[in-house]
């Protein structure tokens, strides 16, 4: 069975704030490009902010990252699958179609060199919710005389005024599913719903699924959002974030002043393999999965991300890739915004990754739920591949002695070794190494 060093990524595909494919995003990325600002930009259907958004109680509600311009008509195959699925399956499908047209995985299945059951599909997830207009009608019809909700009424109502097929648009796994059916992929299909380490999780779930030798190709990613109507409705645990002037800055991961989260949206996909099958059919690795680890330790209470876990986390995958702190380029962060979160990684990173240049992605792009992970993980390719540290995303005042952690502009990659993480509220880390190839 192949170890984890064998595994080759042969495909990326982002559909993200900032550029849908690779070139548009990348070119982005380099550039510093921030998609923040207000959501009067989206195109999504979405709720947008009042003329007077910026005086009203919760003004950070009306700021986001959404992807504008993005149509699921342009990749999603068969087109009448669209009118099952919403948005965060359209992304997910345009961020695995880019990624196996990259990798040349419909073409060799056409050809032979690669059988249908031999590939596997695992994406990672969240709770979908849609948005609360499409039960508007129902909930209205819900009502009894004197104008108050009654929940004994909604199931006839929903039965009248929700479409049949209405749960198949935001079931998590159908991502996946739709991505293995667009190919007949009749391999390991799964879906990892874990917050922010979702899609890293995937990652870790594929290897599984290649060490096994149950599959030869695994398409894997992750697509989110923070940004549908139900979600705005209900933070939970994320603080809405200040507004920064300028307004693209509102998103301030790692910087004294972060006080809240930015919400943004998004979808990842690569194609693992391992590197021998991909050499027997003459696909180009981009990047190989040197060592993946994920870790827990318990948080205390009041307390948000557990620096033991992330530190953990990080400490297994140099063990695993028999690398040191100082042969790794750079860090691909999960600084939200978030004071207590951002500080738990800080400690960690001061600890086992000191002085290693920072990325921040959201500080770009707001926090994209369960897509972050796959988003990051289509970042470190990019950046191994084209040689450069993309620019940190600093949107404040750094911590002391982090200076040298950050840049405004591009930097050369002097070291092709990038770690990736991805870590939640509750204590949950997963750290990713991906290295050049050799």
């Amino acid at each position: 069975m192949p170890n984890f060093s064998d595994v080759v990524v042969t495909g990326v595909g982002p559909v993200a704030p900032i550029g849908i494919g690779i070139d548009d995003f990348w070119a982005s990325l380099v550039a510093g490009r921030k998609a923040v600002g207000s959501l009067e930009l989206r195109d999504d259907g979405g709720p947008k902010p009042p003329t007077d958004w910026q005086q009203s109680t919760f003004p950070g509600a009306w700021v986001g990252a959404p992807i504008v311009g993005f149509e699921g008509a342009q990749f999603v195959r068969p087109r009448k699958a669209m009118k099952v699925m919403g948005r965060e399956l359209q992304t997910a499908f345009a961020a695995a179609s880019l990624a196996m047209t990259q990798a040349g995985i419909e073409t060799a299945i056409s050809s032979g060199a690669v059988q249908p059951d031999r590939i596997a599909t695992v994406f990672g997830s969240q709770m979908l919710y849609g948005p609360v207009s499409e039960l508007r009608e129902a909930i209205q019809r819900s009502r009894d005389a004197d104008g108050n909700y009654q929940l004994s009424l909604f199931g006839d109502a929903a039965m009248r005024d929700i479409i049949p097929l209405w749960m198949l648009k935001y079931l998590p796994n159908m991502p996946a599913c739709h991505v293995g059916i667009s190919v007949g992929a009749t391999g390991a299909n799964n879906t990892i719903v874990s917050g922010d380490v979702s899609s890293t999780s995937a990652l870790i779930e594929s290897l599984g699924v290649l060490a096994r030798g149950i599959a030869d190709i695994v398409v894997c990613g992750g697509s989110g959002t923070m940004l549908d109507s139900t979600r705005m409705v209900y933070r939970g645990v994320h603080s809405f974030p200040s507004l920064a002037d300028p307004l693209e800055c509102s998103s301030r991961p790692h910087t004294l002043d972060s006080c809240g989260i930015v919400g943004g949206e998004g979808a990842g996909a690569f194609v693992l393999e391992t590197a021998d099958n991909a050499r027997l059919r003459a696909a180009k690795p981009l990047a190989v999965v040197a060592a993946a680890a994920s870790r827990f330790s318990k948080v205390a209470d009041g307390q948000r991300g557990s620096r033991a876990s992330i530190q953990l986390a990080i400490q297994a995958v140099l063990e695993k890739s028999k690398l040191s702190a100082q042969d790794i380029g750079f860090v691909v962060s999960n600084g939200t915004g978030d004071l207590l979160r951002d500080t738990a990684e800080k400690e960690a990173l001061d600890q086992m990754l000191p002085a290693v240049p920072v990325v921040m992605p959201i500080g770009s792009m707001g926090h994209m739920g369960s897509a972050n992970g796959a988003i990051y993980l289509v970042i470190a390719v990019l950046a191994i591949q084209n040689g450069l540290i993309p620019p940190s995303y600093l949107n404040g005042q750094p911590y002391p002695g982090w200076h040298n952690r950050f840049s405004d502009s591009a930097r050369r990659l002097a070291k092709p070794n990038v770690v990736v993480l991805t870590h939640t509220s509750h204590g949950v880390a997963n750290a990713v190494i991906l290295r050049a190839v050799d």
